[in-house]
């Protein structure tokens, strides 16, 4: 990561024209390690005064501190630290927040009132050291508390703990890997730029560098020639690369926690469904052969005065059997040896074939019935997997949960559990809210919209989509629902697509539809299409599932085409 000393240096001189003066009118302790600072700056030179989120993060993993575009969600509960910050620094005003010379340490100066309306100095220390990154609040240079305290058992050097005495960590290098890679680069091709000369100028250029796949590699206050070959996205300032940056990594590692658990119970799931589903048609086999059971059962019967108990078989005159007049059928043996059980009569043996029968014919019609309810809940539960898949942040993923819950699939926790359990929703009319599709412009300008999950497709396909609109999806594939929308003034009851559709928008919107599954990566998929008013959705069936009339299907290669 490239959070060295000049962005950080970078950062603190952004922060001090735009904080400097500002007074803290809330502390809130988002995480474990976090920290938000919401700070309000007075009217200045004719501009109106403004709110603003400094945002601290002492994470090991991903030390950070810019100011936030919104305020994170906070626990009902302030940990201690929180409220100690609270009283010490609630009503403070900031007096300057600065970076120590070729350091990872901020330093944000505050002056609040005790008790007696004295001012008193707070200073708010901020080391960005790795694993080792803290928040450090000090009185006098005494250390009033750490969001991290560092006792004698955990460094003999030094210790981070109330009342000490604060001593600044052992000198780092401060240069990130990327700087060092921009060092060797210039080396290899003999030119060097001054940025210590840029840093004491205060022209930065703050820039993440992103792949082909579209991946973020890293970010710097410098253009730097050794990241050339990647796309580089400018921004107005420090704070808001360092946003983007964080949240992008935050949101892709809370996709992948979250997008893990729901992927191990619905994998788990999808185990024991196809498990049934075998075992049911192991039972199927087994009820095939129920008109077997009442032939030996009539074999057996009409045999009953040449058996006796106790043999463990016969083997008797199969009447299914060809006559000798047409010696070519060999459909069934002459003879046919039926398996008895010894410690029964010949009656009971007869009795037993003919329950069995009766048995393996009621059972054939509900096996089979089971063995379809089972096959829908397997490709619906593949289709939530598909949709967690393409999941691109933690609110898609945690719609899907939603999802999951209101199927009965997934347990409801939390403190309104029972109360969302009796009313048979945990998201209810609520996603509503929340319906926002993806949408696309083809080349002819008509808009496609592509559901994200589910429950999106049954919003957009049953409610959203007009009697006129198209209505596309993978034939027999996971994968979204697509509506074309209908132009105005097009016929209400078209009987053909072709009435109101070009074939080049189906095929391009056929084509995103597949984009939109899990045959992506394929060619030649089939697509269903048909208006959006054939579209049903079966009694009682899962989000996501629908019945449809009167379609055609086009083979298309996946790919999206359009603006999104």
């Amino acid at each position: 990561m490239a959070f060295d000393t000049y962005v950080v240096a970078a950062e603190a001189k952004e922060l001090n024209n735009r904080l400097a003066g500002a007074r803290i009118e809330r502390v809130y302790q988002p995480g474990r390690e976090e920290l938000l600072l919401c700070a309000n700056t007075p009217p200045k030179d004719g501009a109106p005064g403004a709110r603003h989120y400094l945002f601290l993060s002492a994470n090991g993993g991903a030390p950070a501190f810019y100011l936030a575009q919104r305020r994170e969600a906070s626990p009902q509960d302030p940990p201690a630290f929180c409220m100690l910050l609270r009283k010490h620094l609630a009503g403070a005003r900031i007096r300057s927040v600065e970076a120590l010379p070729r350091e990872r340490i901020v330093r944000i100066e505050c002056e609040t009132s005790n008790e007696l309306g004295l001012r008193e100095p707070r200073t708010l220390v901020f080391e960005l050291m790795g694993k080792h990154s803290n928040l450090i609040l000090l009185k006098e240079g005494l250390i009033v508390d750490a969001i991290k305290r560092v006792p004698f058992a955990v460094s003999r050097v030094r210790q981070i703990l109330p009342g000490l005495e604060y001593s600044l960590p052992p000198a780092g290098k401060g240069i990130s890997p990327l700087m060092e890679a921009e060092a060797e680069w210039e080396e290899a091709h003999g030119c060097a730029a001054d940025y210590e000369a840029l840093a004491a100028s205060g022209i930065y250029t703050p820039s993440i560098w992103y792949g082909e796949d579209g991946t973020a590699k890293d970010f710097h206050v410098f253009p730097l020639r050794v990241m050339e070959a990647f796309d580089a996205r400018i921004f107005e300032s420090v704070s808001e690369m360092l946003e983007t940056w964080f949240e992008n990594r935050e949101n892709a590692a809370r996709l992948s926690v979250k997008g893990l658990e729901l992927s191990r119970a619905l994998r788990a799931r999808l185990d024991k469904l196809l498990l049934k589903k075998q075992k049911l048609g192991e039972d199927l086999l087994e009820a095939a052969r129920a008109e077997d059971w009442r032939k030996y059962g009539d074999l057996v019967t009409a045999n009953i005065w040449r058996l006796e108990k106790g043999a463990d078989s016969a083997e008797l005159e199969n009447w299914a059997a060809p006559s000798c007049e047409d010696p070519g059928d060999a459909g069934e043996p002459a003879l046919i040896r039926i398996p008895l059980d010894s410690r029964l009569t010949p009656a009971q043996n007869a009795q037993r074939y003919y329950k069995r029968y009766t048995k393996a014919k009621t059972a054939a019609v509900e096996k089979q019935r089971q063995k379809e309810e089972t096959q829908r809940q397997i490709d619906y539960v593949e289709s939530v997997l598909w949709s967690l898949e393409s999941a691109q942040t933690p609110a898609d993923v945690e719609d899907i949960r939603a999802e999951l819950q209101d199927a009965g699939l997934l347990r409801v926790r939390g403190k309104n559990s029972e109360k969302r359990r009796k009313n048979g929703k945990s998201g209810g009319n609520l996603h509503k809210a929340y319906f926002a599709p993806v949408r696309y412009t083809l080349p002819s300008g008509m808009e496609l919209l592509v559901g994200r999950n589910n429950r999106e497709n049954d919003e957009l396909s049953l409610r959203a989509a007009k009697a006129n609109d198209l209505w596309l999806h993978t034939k027999d594939i996971p994968g979204s629902h697509a509506i074309l929308r209908a132009p105005e003034g097009a016929p209400r009851q078209a009987e053909d697509a072709s009435e109101i559709f070009s074939e080049a928008d189906i095929r391009t919107a056929a084509g995103i539809a597949a984009w939109h599954s899990r045959a992506r990566g394929s060619e030649g998929v089939p697509v269903d299409f048909t208006f959006a008013r054939y579209v049903k959705k079966p009694s009682g069936a899962g989000p996501g599932t629908v019945i449809f009339t009167r379609n055609r299907t086009i083979y298309v290669t996946p790919g999206v085409s359009g603006d999104v």
